[in-house]
């Protein structure tokens, strides 16, 4: 379902800001009846345009007070290289995204963990060791500029 109308793109974009708005409040916004709303969502959700719902956490009041980044340059990019990465990084907790990515790196990891010592331990026994990896840099927030996740438009 790529061809989303002005009132598909308007649904997503009240549930991207909040996804627990009611379908009465979310049809009071784009002027239609429950009933049509009820039923594009749906329409949305088995598309695969709407992959889940989510809670947007505070990490550091959970206890997880360094988020960074860590650009991981593998030995080789052969496909058995490249499906054990992503097989082992899909299967770490630690790691909230890993995307691939053009540039002097392969890919991006970004986690949260709680201090320095926990990714200096997790770098040195998990991360270093996983196969491939040839070279980790490590790029640690220091500040959020933003952080929206609502459609742009």
């Amino acid at each position: 379902m790529t061809n989303l109308d002005a009132i598909d793109r308007k649904i997503l974009q009240l549930l991207s800001r909040d996804a627990r708005l009611s379908v009465e409040r979310v049809a009071e916004q784009v002027n239609l009846s429950a009933t049509p709303v009820r039923r594009r969502i749906r329409q949305l959700e088995q598309a695969g345009v709407i992959r889940r719902y989510t809670l947007d956490i505070d990490m550091k009041a959970c206890g997880y007070g360094l988020r960074l980044f860590a650009f991981i340059k593998l030995q080789s990019r052969d496909r058995a290289t490249i499906r054990d990465f992503e097989e082992r990084v899909r299967a770490l907790p630690e790691v909230t995204s890993c995307n691939l990515i053009t540039g002097a790196h392969d890919y991006i990891l970004e986690m949260n963990v709680r201090d320095m010592e926990t990714y200096n331990l997790f770098l040195r026994s998990i991360l270093a060791e996983l196969p491939g990896v040839f070279g980790i840099e490590t790029s640690v927030l220091i500040g959020q500029v933003k952080n929206e996740v609502p459609l742009p438009y």
